[in-house]
């Protein structure tokens, strides 16, 4: 009961893509919430609009994310988007492995509104496909894959070591563990590594118009990685050139 517990618990504060800076409450209240809200950001010359998601919500939310990605698409926005990869070059032995490494973080098989069920969460419905949000193949999967995230982790937080339940539990059957890392641990990779690689994205990229789809664990600290960034750059203007 405890452990079903605390899983539940690992769940919500995973449902907006962060674990140490969303507290409980304030997860809740994104869950319920039927409107998408947007940000601005200026960066370079870029104009920057930010809509938080959540894995799992309110249909209400949903509908009017998908009429909000329309109206900034048909103005010109392009749509960078989260999703941690699954596709990526190796051979099966390691992928299998680095997929087991990707469960044992995350905490439970499947999607999460699969690992809600018959819980709380029963009222909300799975975040849908991007393609159902209006999301096209012009827009760009900002995000990183299951390796790159697996390499990062280990050179920061050292190896994971997977046990018997890790190897022996298929990918079709109910997993669930507790927590082995500490909120900082989880934070330096699941949200300051893929936000350095959003906005190294968005540096790459010539479009001056973007909407960026992404938790709303990130946006915080999305905000602050921007602010450093023009910061950084206005001192690089200011130095004295070499003659």
């Amino acid at each position: 009961m405890i452990k079903d517990g605390m899983t539940k618990i690992l769940i919500l504060v995973l449902l907006t893509s962060t674990f140490s800076s969303c507290k409980i409450a304030h997860s809740l209240i994104e869950l319920n919430k039927k409107k998408a809200k947007v940000y601005s950001f200026k960066f370079e010359n870029k104009d920057i609009k930010y809509i938080p998601l959540h894995h799992i919500g309110k249909n209400e939310f949903y509908e009017n994310l998908k009429s909000k990605v329309v109206d900034f698409k048909t103005a010109g926005y392009i749509v960078f988007f989260e999703q941690i990869s699954t596709e990526f070059t190796t051979d099966s032995l390691l992928k299998d492995t680095i997929r087991r490494k990707v469960r044992k973080i995350k905490g439970f098989s499947g999607t999460y509104k699969e690992a809600t069920e018959d819980t709380y969460f029963k009222k909300y419905v799975q975040q849908p496909s991007y393609q159902d949000l209006g999301v096209d193949s012009n827009d760009i999967r900002a995000d990183v894959d299951y390796l790159q995230f697996i390499n990062e982790w280990e050179k920061v937080n050292g190896v994971i070591i997977l046990d018997s339940v890790d190897f022996n539990t298929s990918f079709n059957e109910k997993f669930n563990k507790g927590v082995f890392y500490t909120n900082k641990q989880y934070k330096r990779i699941v949200i300051d590594f893929r936000n350095d690689f959003l906005i190294n994205k968005i540096k790459a990229n010539d479009n001056k118009k973007i909407l960026i789809l992404y938790g709303e664990g990130h946006r915080k600290n999305f905000k602050k990685k921007l602010k450093n960034q023009r910061s950084e750059n206005k001192t690089l203007s200011l130095m004295p050139k070499n003659n």
